[in-house]
């Protein structure tokens, strides 16, 4: 055989070989992927929330199929028909969603990407008629909904979600809606130990001709999560929002809300067997009507929970609330659950802790300070009630200015005073105003008097300590009613008696 004949053999049984390859890994790639949504899927299948209806997966040797019916657990609408909300009651959320999983080693190579992977796998919501004819007049030809998700041969995968931008305009109507679109991203390990989110949404304007306009600019989200020793996610996520308005000038009252610079972050750490967690909700400014309120502070803590314990109660709740269809069985096995499993929570000195909240106001500032803690519990100690009290350690500082407590004086007392009289005459507001201003007064002046507040000019304040059963007002012992009373029983018995 010439040199000439073999380089053509050579490359064909190159090629060959190759493919034979290409078709052997795509196919053990979807074999491994197959094992992998299955993984995804029991995690779906285990949240309380979710019943999965049914399910059906297709594998090929290039790609495969899935597709996934579930519906929101019956048992969560169960209060709202107690509550006789017949709007809730016989609803049926359900939603079916198909996949399209595109075997590794270059599952994106046909849309330019040489990214070697286990899978590339596609997501399309299935909607009804109704609602997918009113997305496509919206979107258009966009899906609404777009989702990918990526998995590595370590089965670590990321999850790409975009609703893209749109604009929608009813010119009869005189609605408008532009929509700047999101994206986000959930990054995951394949064992589910570490997840990290980003959310991104520029903005969203709404006008529904004179009745209102809304606008939210820059909205962002972002998490970073691990999973500790107890099994609960650890980390911290963030929450922020650059501005929302929203005005209403057609109907009276009038509304005109702006809010600016919105952030909650929250963040839970382990050490040892223990967790502390923490949140904090920031906003710069509030304006209702021309009024401004701001900036505001809430930072709240829960210290030294432990953790195997909060791990085993989350599982074993969610597995009643999944399990338990009727709501009065529901309530009374997770109480049954908490006072049997929940014991250790209250015997490591848990705290829970409002760092701060300060709220200013045109009027002055709202502060508060406080924390809860239990010390030395005892499992005996649930059925001692005064017992239970005398392991609590507690402190509170707040400050009020007079004229908030008398704003919420007034709308009280035109609540509940401000009714027709016999003759169908309306009480004066003025005269309701003022009677309820001088009630408000000798109320103050009487809490003075008995030190339970103090007033420094415009500014009302309190300090309240409770250790080993006694509480400390403002730097005084108060007595509690079964204190009072052992002591006046303790003074009768030790009176001389009478001759």
């Amino acid at each position: 055989m010439t040199p000439k004949l073999k380089i053509p053999l050579i490359a064909g049984a190159v090629v060959g070989a190759l493919a034979i390859a290409y078709t052997g890994t795509s196919w053990w790639a979807g074999k491994e992927t197959e094992t992998t949504l299955a993984k995804q899927h029991q995690l779906l299948a285990d949240l309380p929330y979710f019943v999965v209806k049914s399910r059906d997966y297709q594998r090929g040797i290039f790609s495969s199929y899935e597709r996934t019916t579930v519906a929101l657990s019956p048992n969560l609408l169960k209060p709202y028909q107690l509550l006789q909300l017949q709007e809730l009651g016989d609803v049926k959320l359900e939603l079916t969603y198909t996949q399209t999983i595109k075997h590794g080693p270059l599952p994106l190579l046909s849309k330019g990407s040489p990214t070697p992977l286990k899978a590339a796998v596609t997501t399309q919501i299935d909607f009804n008629p109704d609602t997918q004819t009113l997305l496509k007049k919206i979107f258009g030809d966009q899906q609404a909904l777009q989702i990918e998700n990526q998995i590595a041969f370590n089965d670590d995968g990321v999850v790409r979600i975009k609703i893209p931008n749109f604009t929608y305009e009813e010119t009869l109507a005189k609605v408008k809606s532009v929509w700047q679109g999101l994206d986000a991203t959930i990054a995951y390990g394949g064992d589910f130990n570490k997840v990290d989110i980003t959310a991104l949404a520029p903005g969203l304007h709404f006008e529904a001709g004179t009745k209102g306009t809304l606008d939210v600019k820059d909205f962002r989200f972002e998490a970073h999560n691990t999973r500790g020793k107890a099994g609960l996610m650890l980390g911290d996520g963030k929450l922020t929002l650059a501005s929302a308005t929203f005005k209403r000038a057609d109907e009276a009252p009038e509304l005109d809300i702006a809010l600016e610079k919105f952030s909650y972050l929250v963040n839970t750490n382990e050490a040892g067997d223990f967790l502390d967690s923490s949140g904090d909700i920031n906003l710069q400014a509030l304006t209702l009507n021309g009024k401004h309120y701001g900036p505001a502070v809430l930072s709240v803590a829960a210290n030294h929970l432990h953790a195997p314990t909060l791990a085993k109660l989350s599982k074993t709740i969610g597995d009643i609330q999944r399990k338990v269809a009727d709501p009065t069985d529901q309530a009374a096995k997770i109480f049954s659950i908490l006072r049997k499993e929940g014991l250790p929570l209250l015997r490591n000195d848990p705290a829970l802790l409002v760092k701060k909240l300060s709220i200013k106001l045109p009027e002055g500032e709202v502060f508060l300070k406080a924390n809860l803690a239990l010390k030395g519990f005892q499992d005996a100690d649930l059925d001692a009630p005064i017992k239970l009290l005398e392991r609590l350690q507690a402190s509170a500082d707040l400050k009020v200015p007079k004229q908030v407590i008398e704003t919420y004086v007034l709308w009280q007392a035109r609540g509940m005073i401000a009714v027709d009289t016999e003759e169908g005459e309306h009480p004066d507001t003025a005269d309701l105003d003022n009677l309820a201003r001088n009630l408000m007064e000798s109320q103050i002046r009487k809490l003075t008097a008995q030190n339970l507040i103090k007033a420094d000019g415009d500014t009302l304040s309190t300090n309240a300590q409770w250790n080993s059963g006694q509480l400390n007002v403002n730097g005084s012992a108060i007595p509690l009613p079964w204190q009072a009373a052992a002591d006046a029983a303790k003074l009768v018995k030790e009176a001389p008696a009478k001759k």
